[in-house]
């Protein structure tokens, strides 16, 4: 493998999801590896004073038109959840527990329930049809809810303000709509 991707995420983020469709396919042709980095948006969001783009009356009705507009773009469903914003904590321990091979496909389960369907993810008789019990059960362990924690504390000091965010070679790429110049960058034309 070649170059590194980090791929800075939360579930909770229909933009995420978005690049969740693609990054694993960017990262196969351009030879490089893909290193998921789940963290809690909401925490950042709080501790840097941020605030999620539906927030804003006229931002928030763009937004989902814009996300529309990708989900078409993609060829990828989409779904507005009933219950938005939902709160994605123990789903977010649960993936940061999973550090293995298993974590994008599980990953994928959990956005597309969400995001494809619009699903609650904070139900945890969804998480045990989309994870099992047990990977549900670590996600309420001490030790994985301070890897949470460590993970955003993490985000929040490289920069980061929202999600999607990526890493290559130390370059930072917010955004979905950013997935053009990461490639570039793997590639060796980075603008």
């Amino acid at each position: 493998m070649g170059k590194v991707v980090e791929f800075y995420y939360d579930v909770v983020s229909p933009f995420s999801y978005l690049a969740s469709t693609r990054i694993e396919a960017i990262a196969a042709d351009c030879e490089a590896e893909l290193v998921p980095r789940p963290f809690f948006l909401g925490g950042l969001m709080k501790s840097i004073g941020n605030q999620p783009p539906a927030s804003l009356p006229a931002r928030g009705r763009y937004l989902l038109q814009d996300l529309h507009r990708w989900a078409r773009y993609y060829g990828v469903p989409f779904t507005w959840p009933a219950a938005f914003p939902v709160n994605s904590l123990t789903a977010m321990r649960a993936l940061i527990a999973l550090q293995d091979e298993e974590h994008f496909a599980v990953m994928h389960r959990i956005f597309h329930a969400h995001w494809g369907e619009g699903r609650d993810i904070s139900d945890p008789d969804l998480l045990v049809d989309l994870i099992g019990s047990s990977a549900l059960a670590r996600a309420h362990q001490a030790e994985v809810k301070q890897a949470l924690i460590d993970a955003t504390i993490e985000a929040e000091k490289r920069g980061i303000f929202g999600a999607p965010t990526f890493f290559v070679e130390g370059a930072m790429y917010f955004g979905n709509d950013r997935l053009p110049f990461l490639e570039q960058h793997l590639r060796g034309q980075a603008v």
